[in-house]
């Protein structure tokens, strides 16, 4: 059990508390769970996730969306189980939703490490569920147990978007951004992505693919300036493609949204990669995927492509472009955050 994540290990522990109920299990990242419980139905937010659990339990339902999952009568689950998301906002999400499948008295189960905030976020819970029990402590997490006292006739994602208007020069109305809890930076941008943008080129055609897209902003803001150019958008969230397809509608733009955890070699090459790549998987610090995304990059350019990205300044990701690429420029810095650019072939400056 060692490689399953901390909560998942206090849910195997005790696994006789469920009581072989019918179970939605919500944003859980470890497949193995299946074979201890009794899983009718998973709610992926991750694609990652989506993708393990549909090769190791082909026998569950699985839905991956933004959308509260729907059921027959026949797989019907009777109680729910969450593991508890690093943001509060996307918990409440996530309750409500749960709220329109699930009726009342049914009991819904919460895990998660102690550092993401479990600890305290039962203090928090709304009117609509009971107080929350702690049921187990151990593996540095906590298992929590609610009940449904009010249950919700419809969860709609589209009442659920927050919507941000964003400068843009050049352009005679600001670029609209849709989002939704658990989207990076909701429901605004950051001050790396806000970085970026001042410095990207106005290309006017070609092919893009904005990585790890979150709502679309860097995508969008380039389309607007240029409709010629073809824009693809990959995210792991649901949540972040659900903000980015609502984002392309609210500014009368189209784009091929797709949900993956990485590159794929069935992409096509694109003459422009723009990022700002994650450095975590849930709460821990991880590399992997922007490393993975680098090693990857280079053969889905086109000859004279180029990646443009912004990150921390304090993470390796010069020493990464320049082992991927054999160069790296930077476009811009300051006490936080940088801009890099490297290409199939260096600039000419």
């Amino acid at each position: 059990m060692k490689h399953l994540s901390a909560p998942s290990q206090l849910v195997l522990r005790h696994q006789q508390r469920f009581d072989n109920t019918p179970l939605l299990l919500v944003n859980a990242p470890d497949a193995e769970v299946a074979d201890a419980l009794n899983v009718v139905q998973c709610w992926h937010l991750h694609a990652g996730y989506a993708k393990q659990w549909r090769a190791h339990a082909p026998q569950v339902m699985h839905h991956f969306g933004a959308d509260a999952p729907v059921y027959d009568a026949a797989q019907a689950p009777r109680a729910a189980l969450v593991w508890l998301p690093k943001e509060k906002q996307l918990t409440w999400y996530l309750l409500d939703a749960l709220r329109s499948v699930l009726a009342v008295g049914a009991e819904i189960w919460l895990v998660g490490e102690n550092r993401g905030g479990i600890k305290s976020i039962h203090k928090q819970f709304p009117a609509s569920v009971t107080p929350a029990q702690k049921m187990a402590v151990g593996n540095h997490s906590l298992l929590l147990r609610t009940e449904i006292l009010a249950t919700l006739d419809a969860f709609n994602v589209h009442e659920r978007f927050e919507y941000v208007d964003l400068p843009q020069p050049g352009q005679p109305t600001p670029l609209k951004l849709a989002s939704l809890p658990g989207v990076f930076a909701f429901p605004g941008i950051d001050a790396g992505s806000a970085m970026l943008l001042e410095h990207l080129p106005a290309w006017q055609q070609g092919q893009v693919l904005d990585f790890a897209c979150g709502h679309g902003v860097l995508g969008a803001w380039l389309q607007r300036q240029a409709q010629q150019l073809q824009v693809t958008y990959l995210d792991v969230s649901a949540l972040a493609l659900a903000a980015t397809a609502q984002t392309l509608k609210q500014n009368g733009l189209t784009g091929e949204c797709i949900a993956s955890n990485g590159l794929t070699a069935n992409l096509p090459q694109f003459d422009y990669v723009v990022s700002h790549p994650p450095f975590h998987t849930g709460l821990a610090t991880d590399y992997e995927i922007g490393k993975q995304f680098l090693q990857q990059i280079r053969q889905h350019l086109r000859p004279n492509g180029e990646l443009w990205l912004v990150a921390n300044r304090f993470l390796p990701w010069p020493e990464l472009i320049e082992q991927a690429f054999g160069h790296c420029e930077r476009v811009a810095q300051d006490n936080k955050f940088a801009v890099y650019v490297a290409g199939r072939q260096a600039r000419k400056r």
